[in-house]
């Protein structure tokens, strides 16, 4: 396949995400101001950000749908986004806002010193996880759960973590 029409796919491809998002949007009825928001995003990253900078009401509405979350946004771990993963442990501090979907396993987290982040998780479409501190941290963090319709989390209550948690109905 040559250069320009490899990129050509690629372009077709990054438009065929947005274009989706726009849609659900519609249908969920998504304020003006975030869809024009959504008009201006030049890439998945900025992508993420607008939808964890709205979170509660995408999680409550049900967008985008966890069908387009896996075809389209499965590789976005780094941007703190997680679609059907399975946890061991890992470390989760960087981002002041996590969000799973489908997702099992256990983390650790807790306050990140160097950045000044508290971390917030967003949980939703059936995820079976714990949520444990990190060992031996400075003191007792307490850290926000957002459970959206029917998952199961497991919370420690320990001299490294307290979470509070916070259950919604979805739409």
């Amino acid at each position: 396949m040559k250069l320009g029409r490899f990129l050509y796919i690629c372009d077709v491809m990054d438009s065929q995400w947005k274009r989706q998002l726009r849609h659900e949007a519609s249908v969920h009825h998504m304020c003006a101001e975030n869809r024009f928001a959504l008009e201006e995003v030049e890439s998945k990253e900025k992508a993420i950000e607008l939808y964890k900078r709205t979170i509660d009401w995408a999680l409550e509405e049900g967008y985008p749908s966890l069908s387009t979350l896996r075809r389209d946004f499965s590789d976005c771990g780094d941007f703190g986004v997680f679609i059907d993963k399975h946890f061991d442990g890992e470390i989760l501090r960087d981002h002041s806002v996590y969000v799973f979907h489908n997702c099992s396993g256990t983390i650790r987290t807790g306050l990140n010193i160097e950045k000044k982040i508290i971390p917030m998780l967003y949980f939703a479409n059936g995820c079976d996880m714990d949520v444990k501190g990190i060992p031996n941290s400075s003191s007792q963090v307490r850290v926000p759960l957002y459970i959206f319709g029917i998952n199961r989390i497991g919370a420690e209550m320990s001299e490294d973590l307290l979470c509070k948690t916070y259950k919604f109905d979805v739409k």
